[in-house]
């Protein structure tokens, strides 16, 4: 049995041998490897890391960029501040209706009493209440304190003529004298033929100052700029012109290296017009007698409404200023704001030699536009407003009656005529003359070469007629 057992032991051992590797000679068994899985939380932070090193490298191109910019900039030098996109000129602009508003809702100081000051003064008779006979005595007496302490003498007289000239002193500085370059004298200068200007307004991503001035200063070959104080005279470029109300703005830019004399500049403040009326203290700059460097001073002595001129109308003026026919400049408040173009073109002839100007209020649109070389859009009509009450005394229709049609004009061409009275441009209505200007001149305007529909009342064999026409609008110069 033994002997059985070894011999089917050996029966196996050698049917096993069979298999074994030959090299070895061991027993076969099975190996195998374990593999992790991959986790997602790897996978994860792999891009979490990503995101944080892009971040980490923009941020350092953006500080690297600021840094580096500085100096391109001075290794490009002008170049640079050609591609630099300038702001838009903006104007402060006020209307009547705010004025009036605040006029009304300012407190008017109250005189204080004897009692709360102390000071020893007149009294009134005790009434108790009562009505009690007229006390002249004590009338008079108030009368006569009053005018002891109100006694002018010519010291106050000096004293108001040095604050007069402490604000000159102040507009002086905005003003400017333009000439055309040929004319420069270097050894023995002068301002004969010169035009006066003033700075108004500024644009500092070019370092560029907008002047004001008279249309005659546009006509100039090469015109130059010399500012106050200063006796280099610099090139100045036209900007627009308006040849309906004789203005113009020119602009003198500045280099790199003049940044400091470029901010040492001072531009004047654009006034409330509305607050100015008959009796206003104004001051007249600029070259009021025809030369530049002239001044006056008086008060203004009328106001005239509603005047007209090609699609627009305006308000003036009118002052004891006594000046020249050639006179021209500027008008300013006792607060050194401009609130006024001295004028002779639309000036009443009954105040020949007196300073007239136009507000600057109906202006600031124009000159707006001007500043930032956009153009004005030209209709060609003279007007005046039928308010409603003269439409209710006369049975025309409101709106603005046309008296005059400028010739080969937008207006002319559409054939509209004297005695339209129009009503609406395109949809928004037009019942004055201020609105039509507002219409072709505001930063909502109708633009130049757009065809708007003008509605309009055409007086018939007995009635007024609604008549449309298209009008195509040309540009203002």
């Amino acid at each position: 049995m033994a002997e059985k057992r070894d011999d089917r032991n050996n029966n196996t051992n050698s049917t096993a041998g069979q298999d074994a590797s030959p090299r070895s000679g061991e027993q076969p068994y099975i190996r195998e490897k374990i593999v992790k899985p991959k986790r997602r939380s790897r996978f994860l932070a792999m891009a979490i890391g990503g995101f944080f090193g892009a971040v980490m490298f923009g941020l350092i191109a953006c500080v690297s960029f600021v840094w580096i910019y500085p100096y391109v900039s001075k290794m490009r030098g002008p170049e640079v501040a050609e591609t630099t996109t300038a702001e838009r000129i903006t104007l402060p602009t006020h209307s009547e209706e705010e004025t009036t508003t605040q006029e009304e809702t300012t407190p008017v100081p109250t005189e204080t009493s004897s009692e709360e000051t102390g000071a020893e003064g007149p009294t009134e008779p005790e009434s108790e209440g009562a009505l009690l006979p007229v006390d002249k005595e004590w009338i008079e007496r108030l009368i006569d304190r009053k005018i002891d302490a109100d006694q002018v003498s010519i010291r106050d007289l000096e004293a108001y003529s040095r604050e007069i000239i402490k604000v000159y002193q102040g507009v002086e500085k905005s003003l400017v004298t333009i000439m055309p370059a040929a004319s420069v004298d270097p050894v023995f200068p002068s301002n004969q033929g010169a035009i006066s200007g003033i700075m108004f307004s500024h644009l500092d991503s070019v370092r560029t100052i907008m002047i004001l001035t008279n249309i005659e200063a546009a006509k100039l070959k090469d015109p130059v700029v010399r500012f106050a104080g200063q006796t280099q005279y610099l090139p100045a470029q036209v900007r627009g012109t308006d040849s309906i109300m004789g203005l113009a703005v020119l602009s003198v830019s500045f280099e790199e290296k003049d940044e400091e004399f470029y901010k040492s500049l001072t531009c004047i403040e654009l006034g409330n017009t509305y607050q100015v009326r008959s009796g206003s203290p104004v001051i007249a700059v600029g070259a009021p007698f025809g030369s530049c460097g002239t001044m006056s001073y008086g008060s203004v002595v009328e106001m005239r409404y509603d005047q007209v001129a090609t699609d627009t109308s305006f308000r003036m003026f009118y002052t004891n200023i006594g000046a020249p026919k050639n006179g021209t400049g500027f008008l300013v408040n006792i607060n050194g704001q401009l609130i006024g173009l001295i004028n002779t073109a639309y000036k009443d002839r009954a105040a020949e030699g007196y300073i007239a100007a136009v507000a600057t209020e109906e202006l600031t649109r124009l000159i707006t536009n001007m500043s930032n070389q956009d153009a004005n859009s030209y209709f060609g009509i003279v007007g005046q407003n039928i308010t409603q009450n003269i439409s209710k005394a006369t049975g025309m229709p409101e709106g603005i009656y046309v008296t005059t049609v400028q010739p080969d004009s937008p207006a002319y061409q559409a054939g509209i005529m004297n005695g339209d009275i129009i009503t609406a441009i395109s949809t928004q209505s037009v019942t004055r003359v201020i609105q039509l200007n507002e219409a072709l001149t505001s930063f909502s305007r109708h633009l130049p070469n757009e065809t708007v529909m003008v509605t309009l009342m055409r007086l018939g064999r007995d009635e007024y007629n609604v008549v449309t026409v298209p009008v195509t609008l040309g540009v203002r110069q």
